[in-house]
């Protein structure tokens, strides 16, 4: 049997996703579900400028923290704080259970994601860049 392997765009993918996937849901889960998912995304701004930023994912009762970064010299002044307490509330209200972000070994950011309540719950090694990286999460 030949197999040829080509690109492929989400829209011609559907019939076969929603006929494959409700299998393999029915065989994992027990049930059909229903997969939702939801970019969440917010932006602090002082005086008209944005001095931060947070992407996450809502994905079937988790949110992933794809990235959150605040500007240098606004640092330590609560905006990360704010943003992340921002993601929390829309995945509870999306009705979310847990959230989890990973983030380079030896970074500051350990420190912050502790603060929140986040716990190490996983290593990533030699991960971007050849980093050790690590998972945190949270269940909310």
């Amino acid at each position: 049997m030949k197999i040829n392997i080509s690109k492929a765009s989400e829209k011609e993918l559907k019939k076969f996703d929603r006929k494959a996937w409700h299998k393999a849901d029915i065989e994992h889960y027990g049930r059909s579900i229903r997969w939702i998912s939801k970019p969440i995304i917010f932006k602090a701004i002082e005086k008209g400028k944005i001095v931060g930023r947070i992407n996450a994912k809502y994905d079937a009762g988790v949110v992933y923290i794809e990235g959150l970064i605040v500007a240098e010299g606004k640092r330590g002044q609560g905006i990360g704080r704010k943003l992340m307490e921002k993601v929390e509330k829309t995945g509870n209200r999306l009705g979310a259970h847990k959230i989890f972000l990973f983030t380079m070994e030896k970074w500051d950011s350990v420190k912050f994601y502790r603060s929140l309540g986040f716990k190490k719950t996983g290593n990533l090694p030699k991960h971007y860049h050849k980093r050790n990286f690590v998972i945190y999460s949270k269940m909310i």
